[in-house]
């Protein structure tokens, strides 16, 4: 009897710490769309009030931000010319 009521609890325990990661994991990808702005107005609101009162998705904020950063600087570094180009594709075509 000790056992099944143990296994019950254990199972309670385990579910809801999984609903719980799948919850964090929702907000995560809900911030995620809110950095790169595919959010509905709605959402802005839910996600501003979660950062506020949630330190862990906050943080997670924030490191979505620097990474989208550094990202997007890597998108404006210069690109090579067109003579560099065309060597390439001289090459590539012997």
């Amino acid at each position: 009897m000790k056992n099944s009521i143990l296994s019950k609890i254990n199972m309670t325990s385990t579910t809801t710490s999984t609903n719980k990661e799948t919850d964090f994991q929702h907000l995560q990808n809900m911030v995620v769309r809110y950095v790169y702005q595919e959010t509905s107005s709605i959402e802005n609101s839910k996600v501003e009030l979660l950062l506020q009162s949630n330190e862990k998705l906050n943080q997670f904020f924030y490191e979505i931000v620097n990474l989208k950063k550094q990202m997007d600087d890597c998108q404006t570094r210069q690109k090579p010319s067109s003579q560099i180009l065309g060597k390439i594709l001289n090459y590539s075509k012997n």
